[in-house]
């Protein structure tokens, strides 16, 4: 599936609000060596690089399209670079104090590919070095999957979406942390968010869950009946606007997790 970065980086980010909070929770220290795995366009990645002035950033993802953005954005940055790559296929030997993830890790569906992150997440971390992951939680919000629903029926596609299952993994806060246990964490804190989203125009509704959550449904569709069906989806939250005038109102909520490499932990090659 091909990615869209400047229509990404346009819309309306509630996912980057939630991503600078990470960022908070993170504490990041000015010589932290940084891991962000999903970088994207990387938007928070240039942050994360501008906090840890005396140490240094790598960003990996997947997308050569994210990445040419990201490249760009952050040309002339001394302290950060890029690399394509998924995060099951990481190959780093306890490099970091800080491995950094926001709203990406949600894409990797099987949870054995997640527990194959996890792990090498596990191996990329200096002893003491810390997670602070941050992706859509179970049931992230009760509206799309029901007007997603409603969209199918009202345009006719419901052949297009036999068989179909979504892509993501969005696991409960007691799942990740086990998976979290079984890679050498010996603790998650692992919570819940909500946030109270407000857009003030269907368009910028139909824009934001097009720039993501839409995009493997579209994907489904022949060009000729993607707009169609994006039209119909967007009408559903025209339920959402609770006043003559007002924003369109809906909630989404957010998994994080936070977790640290123990002291003295076995390395690869069976050494302390």
């Amino acid at each position: 599936m091909r990615w869209d970065a400047d229509k990404y980086d346009s819309v309306k980010a509630p996912q980057i609000d939630a991503g600078r909070e990470l960022i908070k929770m993170a504490a990041v220290k000015a010589a932290d060596r940084i891991l962000d795995i999903g970088c994207g366009t990387g938007k928070l990645t240039l942050e994360l690089a501008a906090l840890a002035g005396e140490g240094s950033v790598i960003g990996i993802d997947p997308s050569e399209e994210m990445l040419r953005k990201a490249r760009a954005v952050s040309a002339g940055v001394a302290n950060l670079s890029f690399m394509r790559g998924s995060a099951q296929q990481m190959d780093f030997q306890e490099g970091f104090d800080l491995a950094f993830s926001n709203s990406a890790l949600q894409w990797i569906k099987k949870p054995e590919d997640q527990r194959t992150v996890i792990g090498k997440t596990f191996m990329a971390l200096r002893p003491g070095g810390r997670i602070a992951f941050q992706l859509p939680a179970a049931a992230f919000c009760v509206e799309f999957f029901e007007y997603i629903g409603r969209a199918i029926k009202a345009t006719g596609l419901e052949q297009s979406f036999e068989g179909f299952e979504p892509p993501w993994y969005f696991p409960s806060a007691e799942e990740y942390g086990a998976l979290f246990k079984d890679a050498g964490f010996p603790a998650i804190n692992a919570f819940y968010k909500s946030y109270h989203l407000r857009f003030g125009r269907i368009k910028d509704v139909l824009d934001w869950w097009s720039s993501a959550g839409l995009r493997p449904y579209l994907a489904r569709l022949p060009e000729a009946k993607q707009e169609y069906f994006k039209y119909a989806f967007a009408m559903e939250f025209e339920n959402n606007r609770f006043s003559s005038g007002g924003d369109i109102e809906f909630d989404f909520r957010r998994l994080f997790a936070f977790a640290v490499k123990p002291e003295g932990v076995f390395k690869p090659n069976g050494r302390t």
